[in-house]
C-alpha cells in the first residue's frame, strides 16, 4: 500500500515540506564573550520527513539544503558544516554542494586557516552569504582577514556586518556580488570608517 505522502499532489507535497524544513529566522550566533562557545539561533526544522519514503525524500533533499541557511566553520569553511546543531555536522559531498545559503563568522586580529581560492571554491555562486566580522577587542586587527572575500564572485545576496565600518561593508558586498570574472575597484579607505555595523535585514 503506497505512503499515504506519496499519493498526495506535488504541490501540497512542496508546501508540507516547505513547512517542516525552512525557516526565515535571522541566524544569530550568541555567547556571553565574543570568543565564548557559540549558541546559534535554534532553529524549528523537522528533517526526519527524509526518511518516510523515497519520494519524500527525493522531494525533500534540495528543500532542504538549497532553501536554509547553514553556518560554514570559521577555519575549515564547507570541511565543518552545521544549520541546526553545531555538534551535528553535515558530511555528505554530495549534500554540501547543494547548499546555496551560506553564514560564516571572520575573526579580525588573527590570520585565517584558508587561502582566497577555498573562499572561492565554497561561495563563489551561491544565493546567499553573511558575513559577520568580530575582534577579540575594540581597535585589534585590520580588515586583512577579509581580504579573500574580494575575490568571491557571483554571489546573488552579500551581507556584511558586525565589527566593520560601514564603508567596508558596502564595499565587500559588491565585490562579492559582482559577475565571475569581473574585477573589482581597489578599496580606498575614507577617512573614517569605524563602528558597528547591524545585520542586513532585508
Amino acid at each position: 500500500m503506497p505512503f499515504p505522502y506519496d499519493l498526495l499532489p506535488c504541490e501540497i507535497r512542496l508546501q508540507i515540506l516547505r513547512n517542516l524544513l525552512t525557516h526565515s529566522t535571522f541566524i544569530y550566533t550568541n555567547s556571553s564573550h565574543q570568543l565564548g562557545p557559540l549558541y546559534p539561533t535554534p532553529l524549528g526544522l523537522s528533517p526526519g520527513i527524509l526518511l518516510a519514503s523515497k519520494r519524500a525524500y527525493a522531494d525533500a533533499i534540495h528543500i532542504l539544503y538549497r532553501e536554509n541557511t547553514f553556518q560554514a566553520h570559521p577555519q575549515y569553511l564547507a570541511s565543518s558544516v552545521f544549520a541546526i546543531d553545531p555538534t551535528r555536522l553535515v558530511t555528505a559531498v554530495q549534500c554540501i554542494k547543494l547548499i546555496k545559503r551560506w553564514h560564516v563568522r571572520v575573526r579580525l586580529d588573527c590570520d585565517p586557516y584558508y587561502q582566497p581560492e577555498d573562499l572561492r571554491a565554497c561561495f563563489d555562486g551561491c544565493d546567499s552569504l553573511e558575513v559577520e566580522v568580530f575582534r577579540s577587542s575594540w581597535g585589534k586587527g585590520d580588515y586583512e582577514a577579509l581580504t579573500g572575500f574580494q575575490g568571491v564572485r557571483g554571489v546573488k545576496k552579500a551581507c556584511v556586518y558586525g565589527s566593520v565600518g560601514e564603508a567596508f561593508a558596502k564595499y565587500l558586498e559588491a565585490c562579492m556580488m559582482n559577475q565571475r570574472g569581473q574585477e573589482a575597484d581597489p578599496w580606498e579607505p575614507p577617512l573614517v570608517d569605524v563602528g558597528y555595523r547591524r545585520k542586513c535585514l532585508a
